[in-house]
């Protein structure tokens, strides 16, 4: 028998109320004259630069993404509690909560009411 059944991904022992799922990443590969499937070369530079750590890059890509969406995209309601997907996060077409009524900034209440 091979192994001792400790090997593969470790549960975290700093941990009770989150947990690693996984999630299906396709990656292009194309068939060399020998019949190997080869990745795409992007992404085998991207192994080579990042090595095992490629996937906590892919991570911190998407965290900065979406800070950069949400800062360019939306406005936060002060008034409204920050529960939920969106939060307290109100979409830039909208000059107006469409929950308690208050107003992006005084300039939007000025142009809507004015």
């Amino acid at each position: 028998m091979v192994g001792n059944h400790n090997s593969g991904r470790k549960k975290d022992l700093n941990t009770e109320n989150y947990r690693m799922g996984k999630k299906t990443f396709y990656v292009k590969q194309k068939k060399s004259p020998s019949g190997k499937w080869n990745d795409d070369p992007v992404f085998q530079w991207f192994k080579r630069k990042h090595g095992s750590l490629w996937q906590a890059q892919v991570r911190q890509w998407m965290r900065q993404d979406v800070k950069a969406y949400k800062k360019k995209s939306f406005w936060r309601c002060v008034s409204c509690p920050n529960t939920g997907l969106l939060g307290n996060y109100i979409s830039n077409k909208q000059p107006r909560c469409q929950q308690c009524g208050a107003w992006k900034n005084e300039i939007t209440r000025l142009r809507y009411e004015g």
